[in-house]
């Protein structure tokens, strides 16, 4: 299975760090989908949209967020986001 690693993090904790198969976004342009092995991107997120990603094991994850960027890079992609609910972190709590 062809993954990537995912990190979303906010100003002051890690909401969440491991593998993805996929990450759906939205920028100000329209929605935007990330896999494994995309070229390098930067882009910023639309205020006040909703992320989805799926973890290596199959389950999909979904947060709203009010802002954020996006990096993807040497299969790498760095989230950093105001999150507006951590309700897709486990047991609703941040990973630090």
């Amino acid at each position: 299975m062809n993954t990537f690693e995912l990190t979303i993090a906010a100003y002051d904790s890690i909401l969440y760090r491991g593998n993805a198969t996929m990450l759906i976004v939205s920028t100000p342009e329209g929605e935007i989908g990330i896999e494994a092995h995309h070229e390098p991107f930067l882009a910023i997120l639309k205020e006040d949209s909703e992320l989805r990603f799926s973890t290596a094991d199959g389950s999909t994850q979904t947060a709203r967020i009010r802002r954020g960027l996006l990096s993807f890079r040497e299969n790498r992609c760095i989230l950093t986001v105001e999150a507006a609910d951590s309700a897709y972190v486990p047991g609703g709590r941040r990973n630090n």
